[in-house]
């Protein structure tokens, strides 16, 4: 089992493929990087994969100091060191989105660009607040197996991937994740995002309506940013979509890589109208016809 230490703390990380630039898969709290393993099944493009536990979940120690956003987004670029890659790109689930943002604000150099699946920059809507102010609570108040579980019923596409986020969320520190939620609930990521130039990808399930109102204003607020929409998936795209999520980011990658598959009006088209067929629309309104 993979380790990496940096600074006080230790890392469990998996590290898949060789390809250049790779990218670094970002979890949510009380959950681990095992979120990201179904759309790594599903992967054919020839990007390296890097998912890693934050300090406090999963594998990974605690270390001794308080989680933050920074801190969070500072161990990114310190497991990039570690491993010996330059640059990255950054893939978040859920508030994995807010550690994923700090980064690439902190770091642009490092972080080239990023994929926001059912992503926020600030969790504004009485619902999700009030989940994850219950989550903080618990942290204090509960044993962290009720919160293991829930967190990972709430994510698992079948009974076997409930076991094993399950297994490794139980794992984690509870204080730890206390220190994440509240991060993200009080992140004011969301007024520096004008100042990212990194080009973003974000993409949301549609009848996730919470999530396409968080997906619709992280495209408003991104200067460099492509909103696309599953038809009829809803919050969960990894764990219940992850051969769409794998080709839609996969095209995404090819063309961040490679502009010139897309420099044409017709190519543009093409590429649009081959996600059309595999039930992806592109921006956050109703599904209409593209022509």
């Amino acid at each position: 089992m993979p380790f990496l230490n940096i600074g006080d703390t230790a890392l469990h990380y998996h590290q898949d493929g060789s390809g250049q630039p790779p990218i670094l898969f970002v979890h949510p709290p009380c959950l681990t990087s095992r979120l990201f393993t179904a759309v790594q099944e599903k992967w054919t493009a020839s990007s390296g994969l890097i998912r890693f536990d934050i300090r406090g979940h999963g594998y990974s120690e605690a270390g001794g100091g308080k989680l933050s956003l920074a801190l969070i987004a500072e161990d990114m670029r310190r497991l990039l060191d570690g491993l010996g890659v330059k640059q990255a790109y950054v893939c978040s689930y859920g508030a994995g989105s807010f550690p994923a943002l700090a980064a690439m604000l902190a770091y642009p150099e490092r972080f080239v660009g990023g994929i926001m699946v059912s992503g926020a920059s600030a969790y504004t809507d009485i619902v999700t607040r009030s989940k994850l102010q219950a989550a903080f609570i618990s942290s204090i108040l509960s044993p962290k197996g009720p919160i293991a579980f829930k967190a990972a019923w709430s994510e698992a596409g079948s009974k076997s991937s409930f076991e094993e986020l399950h297994t490794e969320a139980k794992l984690g520190d509870s204080n730890k994740w206390r220190e994440y939620t509240a991060a993200c609930l009080d992140s004011s990521v969301q007024k520096r995002l004008p100042q990212l130039k990194q080009p973003v990808l974000i993409l949301y399930g549609t009848a996730d309506k919470t999530g396409q109102n968080y997906a619709a204003e992280l495209k408003r607020r991104l200067p460099n940013s492509e909103l696309y929409g599953i038809i009829g998936a809803g919050r969960q795209l990894l764990t219940k979509e992850p051969v769409t999520t794998a080709f839609v980011m996969t095209q995404w990658l090819a063309k961040q890589e490679h502009p010139e598959i897309a420099d044409t009006f017709q190519e543009q088209e093409a590429l649009l109208d081959e996600l059309i067929s595999k039930g992806v629309q592109e921006g956050a309104g109703n599904p209409a016809s593209h022509h």
